[in-house]
């Protein structure tokens, strides 16, 4: 491992020094995996190391690209896997901070506006299971706030991580009857359902509801997900809302209790002068 030359910057965050002699050596195997996943490589051992340690800053993602001789997509898709892992978190204006040294197969959400909410959607990678028209229970009529019997849209798809076989999330979904031609695409583009919504209907997104609720997992989830009935979950239900505050889409998303942490910043406005 080749000595990094580090200076803190007035933000608070760790420079590399332009210096070439700095730059990390890429695992021997380099050649053999995409680009990402060798600086994601570099950056596990780095951090296993004590190179970064726990609570320090990463170097910010200009002088990655320059340590790694690589692009900004391929250095920022590195450090998206260091998230998911759970090993880093990302925060607008303070950077990228080391959260632990062993990585976990734990889903971590970070979101502080709607467009990393949508960020984050267009990180994970589906597999859809069911897409068909149903008429909704009176309990789901309640949900969706629209009468028993009416046809909505059903999908339902689990999410998976790169390179694990077990699923970290099942998602049921409802799409509203104005929009349920998106069907013929759930799958096979790949875009965020809401996204594509959006495009295929020129309606905006303009307000999403976030509810969240600890419940056992059972049946046909539970089996979906390769867990145990009666293991404890971790539920986040989103509404989509458009214009006039009209519902478009709902998502039931489950996760396994050890699979899921969600992490939210809070920033108080000043005050008024």
């Amino acid at each position: 491992m080749k000595k990094h030359t580090e200076a803190v910057a007035s933000d608070g965050e760790t420079h590399l020094d332009d210096d070439p002699h700095t730059r990390d050596d890429l695992p021997a195997d380099d050649t053999a995996a995409p680009r990402y996943k060798a600086i994601y490589q570099a950056l596990l051992k780095n951090i296993r190391d004590g190179v970064y340690p726990v609570g320090a800053l990463l170097p910010p993602e200009l002088a990655l690209c320059r340590q790694y001789d690589a692009s900004r997509h391929t250095v920022r898709e590195a450090v998206r896997m260091l998230a998911e892992s759970g090993m880093v978190s990302r925060r607008a204006g303070v950077g990228t901070r080391v959260e632990t040294t062993r990585a976990t197969t734990r889903y971590t959400q970070q979101i502080s506006k709607l467009a990393d909410l949508f960020q984050y959607i267009a990180h994970a990678t589906l597999q859809v299971n069911l897409v068909r028209m149903v008429r909704v229970s009176a309990r789901t009529a309640e949900m969706l706030s629209c009468a028993a019997g009416s046809e909505w849209l059903r999908i339902i798809a689990i999410k998976l991580l790169q390179g694990q076989n077990a699923p970290v999330a099942h998602s049921e979904v409802y799409v509203h009857p104005d929009y349920s031609a998106v069907r013929s695409d759930v799958g096979k583009v790949k875009l965020p359902l809401s996204l594509l919504i959006e495009q295929k209907f020129s309606r905006r997104i303009l307000e999403v509801k976030q509810e969240f609720s600890a419940t056992p997992i059972k049946g046909e989830t539970a089996r979906a997900l390769k867990v145990k009935p009666g293991t404890p979950g971790f539920v986040i239900t989103r509404k989509y809302y458009g214009e006039k505050e009209t519902l478009m889409l709902v998502t039931i998303t489950t996760f396994p209790y050890k699979k899921m942490k969600y992490s939210m910043s809070l920033r108080f406005d000043p005050p008024a002068a």
